[in-house]
């Protein structure tokens, strides 16, 4: 932990001890590899990475509430790979707010444009009042955890993969709850090895382009599609 940059979030900016991030007004950016503590409030902000191609960044999420207005509370606009670790015990939010203009296409309350993986033993509420949950352009991988996701637009959304080793969700989702697409048919699949799911949605409960499959797993879905 002595390794960690250690940012504390303080309403509308943040106080950062340690390397490799910054803080200008709301906005904390993150450019290099490394391991982050995050924790504390922002009410109008987000955290955005901006780092090499080939850094790996871990965020620890140790008690956060963040909203954004503008943009996804949590932006990952270049990195090789994102980690989002939940601390043991902690209870985390992430939101925007209704008819929040997303930058860069970013619709969603957490949005990476390369591989996220979401880990830990903590909880996650996510409410995206405009667009979706949490959205990957890449992989979107997750490990644990307890989830309570709802959305105007989808819950869980990738481009490559969206593959979940276990954790707890529960999901209100306006379109699809769990979604994958790809052109390319080698990817677009969904696969679940074990899990906790809750689903309560407009259209379906899982969409994949390519395969859905589960080895495990309870599930209680309602639909509207």
């Amino acid at each position: 932990e002595s390794e960690c940059t250690v940012i504390t979030l303080t309403g509308n900016s943040a106080s950062i001890k340690g390397k490799g991030a910054s803080v200008k007004g709301s906005v904390i950016t993150i450019s290099s590899e490394g391991d982050y503590i995050i924790s504390g409030k922002l009410d109008s902000g987000c955290i955005t990475i901006d780092a090499d191609k080939s850094d790996k960044i871990r965020l620890i999420l140790r008690g956060v509430n963040i909203t954004s207005s503008t943009c996804a509370a949590i932006n990952v606009i270049q990195a090789d790979k994102v980690f989002i670790t939940l601390d043991k015990s902690s209870e985390n939010t992430i939101s925007n707010v209704s008819g929040a203009n997303a930058e860069d296409d970013a619709d969603a309350a957490i949005f990476s444009k390369d591989d996220l993986t979401i880990n830990g033993q903590g909880k996650l509420t996510v409410t995206a009042n405009t667009g979706h949950g949490i959205v990957s352009k890449d992989d979107l991988v997750i490990t644990g955890g307890s989830y309570s996701i709802t959305s105007e637009k989808k819950a869980l959304d990738a481009n490559d993969s969206l593959r979940i080793a276990g954790g707890s969700f529960t999901i209100d989702s306006g379109t699809d709850a769990l979604h994958c697409e790809n052109k390319d048919t080698a990817k677009g699949y969904i696969y679940i090895v074990d899990g906790s799911f809750s689903i309560t949605t407009g259209t379906d409960g899982m969409d994949a382009s390519g395969i859905i499959q589960i080895d495990n797993g309870s599930f209680t879905i309602a639909t509207g599609g």
